[in-house]
């Protein structure tokens, strides 16, 4: 028999499952008591070939001994490879030769644990290779929700903010959990459920989407349940709710902080029972859809002051996803310029391919209120606006603009009070802006010790800018 020490009445299912092949019986139950008792769930073979027919779940990790009686370890390794690119292979075996070592990482190896086995060195190899084989799922299910999805913009940046929030989506991915997106407006809140919807199981169902704020309070439970014909004035014909229509899919309630105390107490109650009835009918019909919801408000907030349902709250916050505004990631603004500069072309009516620097230095330094949304508007704007083939500091927006000009380090306007000094100027008396300017940014670098980002603050202008300062004037960062 294959399967040693019982077999299994059925497949363990989970991303727990980890495989040990050896032809040594102690060998197995020793390693399967240390990895079952480590939380882990285990299949054993005793040979090589084994292995390879078991056409069961595939684990998240593989135990192989390299000394296997019918078929070569590195054999077996090298086509379990093949099956599975993202397996976790760890060699266990007695052979504690260099050269064996490296041909098995060659052939595809994660790690190398010799015999007589310790606990804790199996045990760190088995959690490390599940937790990679978990990492690399995620990332792969992640970027294709995130290529998969059908819409005008997409989750762009590689900011430490973005990178958190690509780690939040992978957690919920394979589940039916239900998640809520915090975040202001403009965020991109649809598009994290969007990628939700698309990395999850339910990707080939249909993704549905209501914003709670602009349907009026007494037609919002006809649009979320439907309704029967003549279940009031207007209702000329029966009609499906968003319920039904996402059923198989996913439901996002966009901006559900709108909704009033009434429908909250509806949906409450679908949610808990699983079944709606349509405005006007009689029967209840079942629900089968994934809820995802988004809103700009503090929901804890809001339940503290009485406007929102605390039940309905533990229902829909079970996963908190919170997308962070522009200003807080504007490392990422380049990245997003450019996004938009290659998907607005075909509204343009011509190729803008570029924008200067000073004028990307000004939208990195604005506070963007309307985040993304806000953002995307006014490269759009400036893409209709250039006269060329890139955007100018001239092409933006005045108040965006404003934010690549350099403050004053001081005030000329007298203080109240003042008694103002009238001299005439002697020619010799006056200094020249460049010579002004040159000691100006000497001072800054002096006193921030050479940090040209520092130094930037100081003068009130932008890094890019002083950059340009410093090697127009043949400056040095480490003045005296």
């Amino acid at each position: 028999m294959s399967v040693i020490d019982p077999p299994p009445v059925s497949e363990p299912k989970g991303s727990r499952l980890v495989s040990i092949i050896d032809d040594d019986p102690t060998v197995r139950r020793l390693m399967r008591f240390w990895l079952e008792k480590d939380g882990y769930q285990v299949i054993e073979h005793a040979s090589g070939k084994s292995a390879l027919d078991y056409a069961g779940e595939m684990p998240s990790a593989v135990c192989i001994d390299l000394g296997l009686d019918d078929v070569p370890g590195l054999d077996v390794l090298r086509h379990l490879k093949t099956k599975d690119a993202e397996l976790s292979l760890i060699v266990v075996t007695a052979q504690r030769d260099l050269d064996t070592a490296v041909e098995a990482m060659r052939a595809g190896a994660y790690d190398y644990v010799t015999k007589p086995l310790e606990r804790e060195r199996l045990l760190l190899a088995v959690g490390r290779g599940v937790e990679r084989r978990e990492l690399v799922s995620n990332v792969r299910r992640l970027k294709n929700a995130l290529s998969e999805h059908q819409t005008e913009q997409s989750i762009v940046g590689r900011s430490p903010a973005m990178m958190e929030l690509g780690r939040q989506i992978s957690h919920v991915l394979d589940s039916d959990v239900a998640v809520c997106v915090f975040g202001e407006s403009g965020t991109g809140k649809e598009l994290v459920a969007r990628a939700v919807h698309q990395g999850g199981p339910r990707k080939s169902g249909p993704f549905v989407a209501i914003n709670c704020a602009s349907i009026p309070h007494s037609l919002l439970e006809s649009e979320l349940f439907g309704h029967e014909r003549g279940a009031f004035t207007g209702a000329t014909h029966t009609r499906r709710g968003r319920f039904e229509e996402a059923a198989g899919g996913t439901l996002f309630l966009d901006e559900l902080g709108e909704m009033s105390p009434g429908t909250q107490a509806s949906l409450l109650r679908a949610l808990q029972e699983k079944k709606i009835r349509r405005v006007g009918g009689s029967g209840e019909i079942t629900t089968d859809a994934r809820i995802v919801c988004a809103t700009h408000r503090d929901l804890r907030a809001e339940v503290e002051a009485g406007r929102f349902r605390e039940d309905l709250y533990f229902r829909l916050v079970v996963y908190p996803i919170t997308v962070p505004p522009l200003r807080e990631r504007v490392q990422d603004i380049p990245l997003l310029v450019g996004y938009f500069l290659q998907t607005l072309r075909g509204d343009v009516g011509r190729d803008v391919q570029r924008i200067t620097p000073d004028a990307l230095e000004a939208l990195t330094r604005y506070r963007w209120p309307g985040n993304v949304r806000e953002l995307q508007n006014v490269v759009h704007r400036c893409m209709l606006a250039s006269r060329g083939h890139e955007i100018t500091l001239s092409d933006l927006p005045h108040d965006v603009r404003t934010f690549a000009l350099p403050s004053l380090p001081y005030s000329q306007t007298p203080h109240v009070g003042a008694t103002p000094i009238s001299i005439a100027p002697i020619a010799t008396d006056i200094v020249p802006l460049q010579e002004l300017e040159k000691k100006a940014i000497e001072r800054a670098l002096r006193a921030t010790g050479g940090s040209v980002g520092k130094a930037a603050k100081l003068l009130g202008i932008g890094r890019a800018t002083l950059y340009r300062r410093i090697q127009s004037m043949s400056l040095s960062r480490e003045v005296a």
